[in-house]
């Protein structure tokens, strides 16, 4: 399997990177056969535990069996009309699903399937999951749907769970250490008396010499904490303890224009793809109505479910230890607006933002739509990070 995985990179990089020539698609195709063949023995155990779950005749996504009669799958997606939902396991019928459970923070949703006749699949965990793993996303069928790596570990994308301490770097200065373009007011930085001009050059004992070493260093970190910074103020040699804050949400873009702006791109995202509590991102390209399939690594065992498609190469899975203790917690009961019949074919199970009215001033209309080419910017470069 390795030998047909090291074949498959060295294809797909050029796939990826660089245009196809027609005469190489038959290789390219060949090798993609070869690469997903391979794959059948690694989903095999996990596939009999999975349902394709769909709202009237459509199918919105996959859902894990995690217990006799009860599915996990991604709520957003099944909430537009959670009367008229069914299951089916690959050899299955199509059975009549239940909504009883929602964990809204993490957008799942628990189907209670009378007459599913599946196995549970074992979320045990992967303890030693490293970077770069190859992941599989499981189909009912005993096929894998897509298959990447592991691109970053297991990590909050909650703002409020992310250390924050408050300072602007100045991406232009070249000196030693990190000079501070600019201190935000109430945070820790600023309650510790840091200044503009400033050069941070060490935090707890560690040097700091750009911008992405105190950058990287922060990310290990979460609000709270306090830390020791040495910093320089002109020629004096100084030191504080700060205590770091939660980073503020950022300005997000009005949802749907964001999914227009995608639209015209040519990809399809998740309505919700972010604030999970505990995610793994992969490079997988999924689609979102590939959500609520298990992933499995090489060795067959589960990784977590996928919850969503986050970016044209990101994509993000609930861990099988956070699905475990989640289950373990119990779900909430659903609202009565998540079990209504929705008549505007939307999910907006956690606020996300809509666009709000404004002036029939055509020069305000190009400014919003200026503003929001901006932002747009901003988050595809935060996605790709």
């Amino acid at each position: 399997m390795i030998a047909v995985l090291l074949v498959w990179a060295a294809g797909s990089a050029g796939a990826q990177f660089g245009p196809v020539r027609e005469s190489d698609r038959p290789k390219l195709d060949e090798q993609a056969a070869g690469l997903f063949g391979a794959l059948r023995g690694a989903v095999a155990p996990a596939a009999g535990s999975v349902v394709e779950v769909r709202v009237w005749r459509k199918r919105v996504g996959y859902g894990a069996v995690v217990a006799p009669g009860k599915v996990l799958t991604k709520l957003s997606e099944v909430i537009n009309n959670s009367r008229n939902l069914s299951c089916r396991t690959d050899k299955g019928s199509w059975l009549p699903a239940k909504l009883t459970g929602v964990y809204r923070d993490m957008d799942l949703a628990v189907l209670q399937v009378d007459g599913l006749r599946a196995e549970p699949l074992g979320l045990q965990g992967v303890e030693d999951l490293p970077l770069g793993s190859f992941l599989a996303l499981v189909r009912p069928d005993g096929e894998a749907t897509s298959m990447g790596v592991v691109s970053v570990l297991p990590r909050s994308l909650r703002e409020s769970d992310r250390a924050y301490l408050g300072i602007r770097m100045d991406i232009d200065y070249k000196g030693r250490g990190v000079k501070i373009q600019s201190v935000e007011p109430g945070t820790g930085a600023a309650r510790a008396g840091l200044r503009r001009g400033d050069v941070v050059v060490g935090m707890n004992e560690i040097q700091t010499n750009g911008n992405f070493e105190l950058s990287t260093a922060l990310q290990r970190l979460v609000p709270g904490q306090t830390i020791t910074l040495k910093y320089l103020r002109g020629d004096d040699a100084k030191s504080a303890r700060v205590t770091l804050g939660g980073r503020p949400a950022p300005e997000r873009i009005a949802r749907s224009r964001m999914d227009a702006m995608n639209a015209l791109g040519g990809h399809r995202y998740s309505g919700v793809r972010e604030d999970f509590q505990e995610v793994i991102q992969t490079d997988m390209q999924i689609q979102p109505e590939d959500c609520g399939a298990p992933v499995v690594d090489l060795t067959g065992r589960p990784v977590g479910i996928a919850i969503a498609r986050a970016g044209r190469i990101k994509s993000f899975i609930i861990p099988a230890a956070t699905l475990a203790d989640l289950l373990a917690k119990g779900a909430e009961k659903p609202s009565v607006r998540e079990l209504a019949l929705r008549e505007d074919g939307r999910a907006d199970l956690r606020e996300i933002e809509r666009e709000e009215p404004g002036s029939n001033d055509p020069l305000d209309t190009m400014r919003r739509h200026m503003e929001d080419m901006r932002r747009l910017m901003e988050e595809i470069e935060r996605q790709e990070r």
